[in-house]
């Protein structure tokens, strides 16, 4: 357990800009906060400093191939709420605000992960999935997100899928996986790309901003269950005493990273046992989350005969179908 307070004491005494026991001056303090967040912004485009991924769960909308991800911020709005109540009042409804986007107010009146349900602009009113904790009669803040079709995290990296396709009971799930290292330029060869399968083999990844863009093939033709495994995006600290809980070894790379990337702000140099200590550091974190090899694969219908196949009943003969349906082009990706 640590505090970004205490992340950015221990860099600023690394680099003897604090003394120990000396508190961190308010001005000060939002510099460095910015710093830090601006740290943990970049270390998440590094997948060595990533320690796990995301399962990420949502649909396939039949006949649809191209689709939007993310749910960044989209604007704020003023409005007023009664306790027990899922009612925005007095609301000058924004353009851009559109239903599933996620509210949150600056007195935390309404609970965590609460999104929209409808929007009256005539009225003035915004419903929400939750009822507001307390009555707000003065106008406040509220913020909201404009999510894409797919109402995840955008995405940095796609590690892996797979489509399940369940009897309705719960009791009998398939998982069909799906190709998720396809460039947009290989994606773009499919001549006709909406081809209609009954899920997605393969998914191009354009990371378009602030909302990254799906592009799957074949069109998929029901409605099955997306479980797609991402790069875990690091938080930011949202203030200096909140309590965060992090994996063994990342305060304290933290802090000697920190110490490097606050030390040209503070007119301070770099110590040459700092840096052995931040390279050690990072070098633990790296040779934790190395991944292993990635193993071969084959399309069964490739490797082998089906003839006297007895698994044909777990895989229903949809992969070799997909690949005759798709061709050659296809094919050449799965090998």
């Amino acid at each position: 357990m640590t505090t970004a307070n205490e992340i950015l004491i221990d860099a600023l005494v690394d680099i003897n800009a604090l003394a120990p026991g000396q508190t961190l001056p308010a001005t000060n303090a939002a510099v460095a906060l910015r710093k830090l967040n601006d740290l943990i912004d970049s270390l998440s485009l590094d997948q060595d400093f990533i320690y796990t991924t995301v399962e990420n769960i949502f649909p396939w909308t039949p006949n649809q191939f191209k689709y939007t991800v993310g749910n960044p911020v989209g604007g704020t709005f003023s409005g007023t709420l009664v306790s027990g109540s899922p009612v925005i009042s007095n609301v000058t409804v924004p353009s851009i605000l559109i239903v599933g986007g996620t509210i949150t107010d600056i007195q935390a009146a309404i609970p965590a992960n609460t999104t929209v349900l409808s929007i009256n602009s005539g009225a003035g009113t915004v419903t929400l999935s939750a009822n507001s904790l307390q009555t707000v009669s003065t106008p406040e803040i509220f913020t909201y997100t404009t999510p894409g079709n797919i109402n995840i995290q955008r995405p940095l990296r796609i590690d892996s899928g797979y489509t399940r396709i369940s009897d309705g009971a719960g009791d009998n799930n398939l998982d069909y996986w799906f190709e998720c290292t396809m460039s947009l330029e290989r994606y773009n060869e499919f001549g006709l790309k909406f081809n209609p399968g009954p899920w997605p083999l393969v998914l191009a990844y354009q990371p378009t901003f602030p909302l990254g863009t799906f592009w799957v093939y074949p069109n998929p033709s029901i409605a099955g269950e997306v479980h797609l495994f991402t790069d875990l995006i690091l938080s930011d600290f949202t203030s200096l005493t909140v309590d965060v809980k992090l994996p063994q070894g990342y305060a304290r790379a933290l802090k000697k990273l920190a110490a490097l990337e606050l030390s040209p702000s503070w007119g301070k140099s770099v110590t040459p046992q700092l840096q052995r200590q931040a390279a050690e550091a990072r070098a633990f974190i790296k040779r934790l989350n190395a991944s292993p090899v990635v193993t071969l694969r084959y399309d069964s219908d490739i490797v082998k005969s089906q003839q006297n196949d007895a698994g044909w009943i777990i895989h229903g003969g949809f992969v070799g179908f997909m690949c005759c349906l798709v061709g050659a082009e296809l094919v050449k990706w799965f090998m």
